[in-house]
């Protein structure tokens, strides 16, 4: 009974996003503010694990929204609004990342570019337990790709198909990422002489 209720709410929210679509393409601003409402969150903690600043991450969300308003005639739903807002987010992001590396590059001082919000990262140690910090710490320590693939599948929670369509690539090659991602970070964790008990 229970599963059943569970997969009746799943159904009531994507038929609840396809009427907010709807009155969204007839020109209901409100409907728009409703539908990306819920997600705000979510992808301002995305934005700010990317540049690493508070400030930045809310101009990246809002942009997102923006860009994502002026092209939601052309979103086919066939995806989530949450994937597809991510991806925005996630472009935005590595757009704003690829800017302060570039002024790096003509700058002699780049302590100025080196910005990071301490209160944030404050708070977040105390929420985190000293294993699940151990854990972030060693996902840090991998290659993008494999650190991405990891945080789509256990932080977002995301299907593979709905990795693939963040990443641009097919369901194989996620299942094959998200495998190597996994061994790399046994690795680092067998290196501390800890268990390899984390991603079963």
């Amino acid at each position: 009974m229970a599963e059943k209720e569970i997969a009746q709410r799943k159904i009531t929210v994507r038929e609840k996003e396809i009427q907010l679509l709807k009155q969204i393409r007839e020109g209901s601003d409100q409907a728009y503010i409703e539908l990306t409402g819920p997600y705000r969150e979510r992808l301002y903690r995305k934005a700010v694990s990317m540049v690493k600043d508070g400030d930045d991450a809310e101009d990246i969300v809002q942009d997102a929204l923006i860009s994502g308003y002026r092209s939601i005639k052309n979103f086919r739903a066939e995806s989530g609004v949450y994937t597809w807002l991510y991806r925005i987010v996630v472009n935005k992001s590595k757009d704003l990342l690829a800017k302060r590396k570039r002024a790096r590059e003509n700058s002699m001082d780049e302590s100025e570019f080196q910005v990071t919000d301490h209160r944030l990262g404050f708070e977040k140690k105390i929420e985190l337990s000293d294993e699940s910090e151990y854990l972030i710490k060693k996902i840090n320590e991998l290659e993008d790709i494999y650190k991405e693939v990891i945080e789509l599948r256990y932080f977002e929670e995301m299907s593979y198909s709905q990795i693939a369509e963040v990443l641009g690539c097919n369901i194989g090659t996620v299942k094959s990422r998200l495998f190597k991602a996994k061994e790399f970070l046994k690795h680092l964790i067998q290196q501390d002489g800890r268990g390899d008990g984390y991603f079963r």
